[in-house]
């Protein structure tokens, strides 16, 4: 539960700065490494394939919520005054 709120984090900040390139190179990086990680430990099972999928649902949504409210933030810091 720590490394999915880490990872939803790690989303935040990425979605705030970074385009979709980004995101993408990560999340094939965190299925990758937990594949592997589970793979060669415990063994690849059903229960193992739902806790990546739920890391991966925790990177990007954290994402989805940056990189919305770094849009909301720059149009409204890039928006005209109403005042002249």
């Amino acid at each position: 539960m720590l490394l999915a709120a880490v990872l939803f984090g790690v989303g935040l900040v990425i979605g705030w700065f970074y385009t979709m390139l980004i995101i993408v190179a990560t999340s094939a990086l965190i299925l990758v490494g937990a594949l592997l990680l589970f793979a060669f430990g415990p063994g690849l099972d059903m229960l193992h394939g739902l806790i990546v999928l739920g890391y991966l649902t925790a990177h990007q949504s954290g994402y989805l919520l940056g990189a919305y409210c770094g849009g909301h933030y720059e149009d409204k810091r890039n928006r005209q005054s109403p005042l002249p």
